[in-house]
């Protein structure tokens, strides 16, 4: 596993794809949702589920449920 790749890019392109289909969806709703745990899970299952890129996917979510919160 090459975590340096999944953090230097994976997860720098992820981000970029997710202000994308923010502005594609609007961020509190159901498609930009269903996209987040669609896209979320292709990358865990591109990484054989690895734990540190399960968490790293888990600590985004977790984030962006936050900020959809308010918080």
């Amino acid at each position: 596993m090459n975590y340096i790749d999944f953090f230097e890019k994976e997860v720098p392109n992820w981000m970029r794809a997710s202000n994308q289909k923010m502005q594609e969806f609007g961020f509190n709703t159901d498609p930009y949702w269903q996209w987040v745990v669609w896209s979320m899970g292709e990358i865990c299952n591109k990484y054989n589920n690895d734990e540190l890129v399960s968490n790293q996917m888990s600590m985004i979510f977790d984030w962006l449920d936050e900020k959809a919160k308010g918080g």
